[in-house]
């Protein structure tokens, strides 16, 4: 008995490593595990027809279950390999979690196949099959070559908007959408696939020390992504947005290199407390730990360049004690999580407390997603990740031990 399942164990491994051999090495793979396969055309109603957000494309569309595949991800069936289409091109494993699973909970997908077409994974897949959500190089690469295929878009991304759009999009939100969290979730939405650039916002092209814009939704970093989309969930028009962003990146609003928040809790959080409370505590309901460090801000401002005269008239060293929750306790608290909070991720190095930001997501089938700008060099985007995939990412790290979590006010009063 002890043989055969060493020989099971064995035969698993060689499966997994047969799998990663596979894996594009500028990509990342998650493990979604085993699931039973169907089949269904335009033909069948197996499928959520209120889900509409996406073109089906034939042998590449798959119908998932959205509470254990996030919808609109990119997914690899490395079973189905080789498989021969009726073009003669032979499949690469890869499709898009472009359609749903009418009412169901089971461990299920469907494949996409013409309805007057022979079906080519008739005889390729086995009872159960194995599948991964893909993010990075061949996730993109994926979307570009499908996107006039299966776009079904009504709304452009906020990257490729304009002020008069953004204006448009404003006044349909706050129409739309009475809730501020409501907003930051949904105009967020708008902002993934915007490319990563650290410290992409500067003090204009008057400035000595960084003259990079004081507004660019073309590319972003972690900070910069909440803040523009909290300036979206704000205001009602392109100049109210733009004033309201520099509020919020600026102590008291004032442009200047030495009054920007440059540290999120430092800074950033008590200089925003018109807008938002840290809700650490009441999220981690007894899971929380403290964590002490001194922000050396004179240090941070020379090691910028900023003037000796500059560095004394600006904030100066100062300690701090602050509340987060350990990442061996996030799991525990996912579900006090409403959808709309900040986060920020608490860091062991000593001079910083925040290392990474992002907004936490709750979408309509209850999934809890971090929704971030990813400085992967695989990634380098705005994605979304499963909460529970970046805490598993983070209990292997030695330098990233928790999360802060912040809220819009309900009764916050936009400073004049």
């Amino acid at each position: 008995m002890k043989n055969i399942l060493l020989a099971i164990f064995f035969i698993a491994s060689l499966n997994a490593q047969d799998h990663k051999k596979m894996f594009d090495p500028n990509s990342i793979y998650n493990d979604r595990e085993n699931f039973s396969v169907s089949f269904f055309s335009s033909k069948n109603t197996e499928f959520d027809k209120n889900y509409n957000l996406y073109n089906k494309i034939p042998f590449r569309t798959i119908a998932v279950n959205p509470r254990l595949i996030l919808p609109g991800s990119v997914l690899f069936i490395p079973e189905l390999v080789g498989t021969k289409l009726p073009n003669g091109v032979y499949h690469d494993g890869y499709f898009f979690a472009h359609a749903l699973i009418a009412g169901t909970q089971n461990r299920s997908i469907k494949l996409f196949i013409e309805a007057n077409e022979p079906n080519p994974f008739i005889q390729e897949y086995p009872k159960d099959i194995r599948v991964f959500s893909v993010l990075g190089t061949m996730a993109k690469s994926l979307r570009l070559r499908y996107k006039f295929q299966y776009t079904n878009e009504k709304i452009k991304p906020t990257y490729k908007m304009v002020a008069a759009e953004f204006t448009d999009l404003m006044q349909y939100g706050n129409k739309k959408y009475s809730s501020v969290n409501e907003r930051i979730q949904k105009y967020s939405e708008l902002g993934k696939g915007t490319p990563y650039l650290i410290y992409n916002l500067g003090e204009g092209a008057g400035s000595q020390i960084d003259p990079d814009p004081t507004i660019d939704f073309a590319r972003t970093d972690c900070m910069t992504f909440c803040e523009h989309t909290l300036a979206l969930a704000i205001s009602d028009n392109y100049p109210e947005m733009y004033d309201n962003l520099q509020k919020i990146r600026y102590n008291n609003g004032e442009i200047s290199y030495t009054s920007r928040n440059h540290f999120t809790i430092a800074d950033w959080l008590p200089n925003n407390d018109w807008l938002l409370d840290d809700v650490t505590l009441k999220v981690g309901q007894g899971f929380t730990s403290k964590m002490n460090k001194t922000i050396d801000r004179p240090q941070f401002y020379k090691n910028n360049g900023v003037s000796d005269k500059e560095i004394k008239l600006a904030s100066q060293k100062e300690k701090f004690s602050v509340d987060y929750i350990p990442t061996k306790n996030l799991l525990a608290i996912q579900n006090n999580l409403k959808g709309g909070e900040i986060v920020s991720i608490v860091t062991t190095n000593p001079v910083v407390i925040s290392a990474h930001m992002g907004i936490i997501i709750r979408d309509q089938w209850d999934n809890v997603i971090f929704r971030h700008a990813s400085s992967s060099q695989k990634t380098n985007e705005v994605m979304d990740e499963r909460f529970e995939d970046v805490v598993n990412n983070l209990k292997n790290s030695k330098s990233r031990v928790g999360m802060i979590f912040m809220q819009v006010k309900e009764d916050y009063q936009r400073p004049q």
